[in-house]
């Protein structure tokens, strides 16, 4: 296991749409390290085989794999297969000294990948959870349909877990750094030789500034590629705004964003507990709506009869009452 024991590995963890791809890109522009597109590894692979031996191991004492490898020869196995694939990987940048592996999925298998890899080093990009909510619910209506949550509620529950099992890595001392996406529109090059000490790559000043610059939102956009031209899904790239939530969230988005995942938002620093009141009204009206509008599309139906009710000159009416029904969306 020759790569595992001579390179140093480094994981990207955060949730979907934090700017994780754009972190990655600017990492790996450095010539010592090496990265990749999104393997899946240990989403797809090594976790699945682990919890299929403790599931034989649980229900079994005479069949299975566990007859016939103890578990340190399970763990011995995966780290050779790991090898074999890093291995290969390192064959587009040989003289690379550090492995960069990215996957939002990662997040929730950091005591695996720690167990797995010798002094791996984790760098979390945290966003604001209502800029990604708004990034991720366009992705689900085309690129990210597959993936991508449908609704504000689990989009902002999906961002809360991520947030949270990603920072699992802070017990490890020394070896996990956290970063903001907003801190590289504040003080990008700064933050990117933050990150470059942080994992022990050499990098002078002009370096990074050269990386950082090349590696601007809209000409990432324009070039439609992540790490190593990786091409990217048309429409991947979508506004890389900070503050775009203001205007994309409507009033009971916003409450129930704050209802799921709130408190992780104030421990953050990004909002103080009121930040969803835009009306001292709303305080009493979006509850009810937020109720409304995640069960499983009753709202909408609800809709579609007052609508049906009223017609159309009375449903204009109300519609031109929005702001005090608290963003309700006839």
């Amino acid at each position: 296991m020759k790569v595992l024991l001579d390179k140093q590995f480094v994981f990207i963890i955060g949730a979907a749409r934090s700017g994780t791809t754009w972190l990655q890109a600017m990492i790996g522009a450095h010539p010592s390290v090496c990265t990749f597109g999104e393997l899946q590894l240990y989403e797809f692979y090594t976790t699945p085989w682990v919890a299929a031996w403790k599931r034989q191991v649980e229900f079994s004492d005479f069949n299975g794999l566990p007859t016939l490898w103890s578990e340190d020869e399970l763990y011995h196995f995966l780290r050779e297969f790991l090898d074999r694939i890093y291995s290969q990987v390192l064959y587009t940048k040989p003289e690379a000294t550090f492995i960069l592996d990215k996957h939002p999925g990662n997040s929730f298998y950091i005591e695996h990948i720690d167990k797995l890899l010798p002094n791996v080093k984790f760098i979390h990009m945290i966003r604001d959870g209502r800029d990604v909510a708004v990034s991720a619910l366009a992705a689900s209506q085309s690129w990210g349909g597959l993936w991508a949550p449908k609704n504000i509620q689990s989009t902002a529950s999906l961002w809360k877990a991520s947030v949270l099992g990603a920072k699992h890595a802070q017990r490890y001392e020394g070896r996990y750094l956290e970063v903001k996406y907003e801190d590289f529109f504040a003080n990008g090059v700064g933050t990117l030789k933050e990150v470059f000490e942080f994992i022990g790559a050499p990098v002078d000043f002009e370096e990074v500034v050269s990386i950082f610059h090349s590696h601007q939102f809209e000409r990432m956009k324009q070039r439609g590629t992540g790490t190593n031209q990786y091409t990217l899904p048309e429409a991947f790239f979508r506004k890389g705004q900070v503050g775009d939530w203001r205007s994309a969230l409507t009033p009971t988005q916003r409450y129930i964003f704050h209802e799921v995942a709130g408190e992780l938002l104030r421990e953050l620093g990004y909002e103080t507990d009121a930040w969803w009141l835009e009306h001292r009204y709303q305080r009493f009206t979006l509850p009810c709506f937020a109720r409304l509008a995640t069960r499983n599309g009753t709202s909408r139906e609800i809709i579609r009869a007052v609508k049906y009710v009223l017609g159309t000159k009375w449903t204009e009416r109300l519609r031109t009452m929005r702001d005090y029904l608290g963003g309700c969306p006839l």
